[in-house]
């Protein structure tokens, strides 16, 4: 993952237990990628109130949108952890989920997420595949309705919206799927083949901030 650079040094409370991280996730889609990382926040119990570390916002734009989005929402955190000298105010690691879908500013979404370290998970053709891997496999290459087309063989009445029961415990399958479809996507801020995601990447960031499942 990107490394996180160094702000000035600003000191953390200490206890007996190490502060857990603050993340901040930054969404392509409004509806299914705010759900899923939403209920993968409660199914870990990675609950603000305990960690103050995940804040998940949908924002529709292209790539390199989100991109710039996520630097200045960190930059602004980083600001006040200055003024205020908390560093809890301030986030850990920021995280961006996009498509490869037809964008044409992914690659340079790419760019500047890497000299900005910002972690960007990427998906082809869609997230809708990382939420297909908790159902069933996918090694052949598709398009985004063929991957609808799949999700509603499990979801029936599946428009974007998870279900209640969506099987959240399902997340280590999800990702052993996604790994033997592209072995090579197992890090941030690089496009896979088809089909891939990484979208693993946020859930073990999530599960390492709340508790282990």
């Amino acid at each position: 993952m990107s490394p996180r650079r160094s702000p000035p040094r600003l000191d953390r409370p200490t206890g007996r237990r190490a502060p857990k991280k603050r993340v901040l996730i930054v969404c392509e889609g409004q509806v299914t990628e705010v759900e899923y990382f939403e209920g993968m926040r409660n199914y870990f119990r990675s609950l603000p109130v305990e960690i103050r570390n995940c804040r998940v916002i949908g924002l529709g734009r292209d790539p390199a949108a989100i991109v710039g989005y996520t630097i200045r929402e960190r930059d602004k955190k980083d600001r006040e952890a200055r003024a205020q000298r908390d560093a809890n105010i301030a986030y850990d690691e920021v995280w961006c989920v996009v498509d490869v879908d037809e964008h044409k500013t992914l690659d340079q979404a790419l760019i500047a997420a890497r000299k900005e370290h910002v972690n960007l998970a990427v998906s082809l053709p869609c997230f809708e595949l990382w939420i297909l891997y908790h159902f069933e496999d996918c090694a052949a290459a598709c398009d985004q309705e063929g991957v609808r087309r799949r999700l509603r063989k499990h979801i029936s009445d599946y428009d974007k919206h998870l279900s209640r029961d969506f099987p959240f415990a399902n997340h280590e399958v999800a990702r052993q799927r996604a790994q033997r479809a592209d072995p090579e996507h197992c890090e941030p801020n690089r496009k896979g083949r088809n089909p891939s995601t990484n979208a693993w990447l946020i859930v073990e960031i999530i599960r390492q901030s709340g508790r282990d499942r």
